[in-house]
């Protein structure tokens, strides 16, 4: 059945936020949000974010340059982030143990908390993926706004140089969660309430 935009232009307000709560109650309708993102910050290999030596791997970013992204959070951006990850064990040829990889501001304010239980190591040297992807993920910290479930995240590896212990390699990183169905609700509000706003500013 369509409905024309004339017809919804009549529709009160109210009955919207109805509607919109009655669309995004079930679980089926939940769809993967960015948490935070953050595109390289290094200019070549010369900086890395990330060691393996030996069966230790290490990383981190404490210099200017990386604008940590955060498109649910109440600030879309932080300049000049930083973050730190506990040392990994190599465990066999591409499973890591678990840890925590923390963001900071520019002013070293905690920003977002990561926890998981283990990462699988993709070397970024011949063919396929070049990563780093972690397994069992649970957020936290003020850049989730809101309940989520399904965490996620990877670092994905550039400039790599080979070294006598592995390697090092440059990254960006990509997070996502899904919303809960409680959170789903309270976002659509919010969208439909901003749409009422700018419609009356009109």
């Amino acid at each position: 059945m369509r409905t024309s935009m004339s017809v919804l232009g009549r529709v009160p307000t109210a009955a919207i936020l109805v509607g919109a709560v009655v669309l995004v109650i079930p679980e089926s309708a939940a769809s993967t949000i960015t948490i935070a993102t953050f595109s390289d910050p290094a200019a070549d290999g010369t900086t890395p974010l990330f060691e393996l030596d030996g069966t230790t791997f290490s990383g981190g970013w404490s210099a200017p340059g990386l604008t940590l992204t955060t498109p649910q959070a109440s600030v879309d951006e932080y300049p000049d982030a930083t973050f730190t990850m506990t040392d990994l064990t190599l465990q066999d040829a591409v499973t890591l143990s678990g840890g925590t990889v923390e963001f900071f501001d520019q002013y070293v304010q905690p920003l977002l908390t990561i926890t998981f239980d283990a990462a699988s190591l993709y070397y970024p040297f011949g063919f396929g993926a070049s990563d780093l992807l972690l397994q069992n993920v649970v957020f936290s910290g003020d850049i989730v706004p809101i309940p989520v479930s399904e965490e996620s995240f990877a670092f994905s590896f550039a400039n790599q140089i080979v070294t006598p212990g592995g390697f090092t390699a440059t990254a960006a990183f990509t997070s996502s969660a899904v919303p809960e169905p409680t959170s789903l609700v309270l976002l659509a509000l919010g969208a439909v309430t901003i749409l009422a706003v700018r419609r009356r500013r009109r």
